[in-house]
């Protein structure tokens, strides 16, 4: 995706993706693996995990994070640090609607 598609993102969400992190522990500073067409999936995916992301860390503590957005097999993937049943089902519905949806 274009540099300026991510910093979009980044600067949404700098909580969730950490660009400037370990590789070891995630890798975003390789940054978003995908297509620019896929950059309105991914931004409605965030919104629609903000309210659910904010219950899930008042709740346990934990600070949520994205560790890897890209292209697999013809689909999206979006790997977190952790999540619940709510928060799979939003990603599994957004990576089900990149084969739907041009990547490029």
């Amino acid at each position: 995706m274009r540099e300026e598609l991510e910093q979009r993102l980044v600067e949404r969400w700098p909580a969730w993706f950490n660009v400037e992190g370990n590789i070891r522990e995630t890798l975003m500073p390789f940054g978003f693996a995908h297509g620019d067409g896929w950059f309105d999936l991914v931004w409605r995916l965030c919104e629609r995990l903000e309210p659910l992301v904010a219950a899930e860390e008042a709740e346990t503590g934990r600070s949520f994070q994205v560790l890897q957005v890209k292209e697999k097999f013809g689909g999206l993937r979006f790997y977190t640090n952790f999540n619940n049943d709510a928060i799979s089902a939003l990603i599994e519905a957004a990576e089900i609607e990149s084969f739907h949806t041009s990547e490029v």
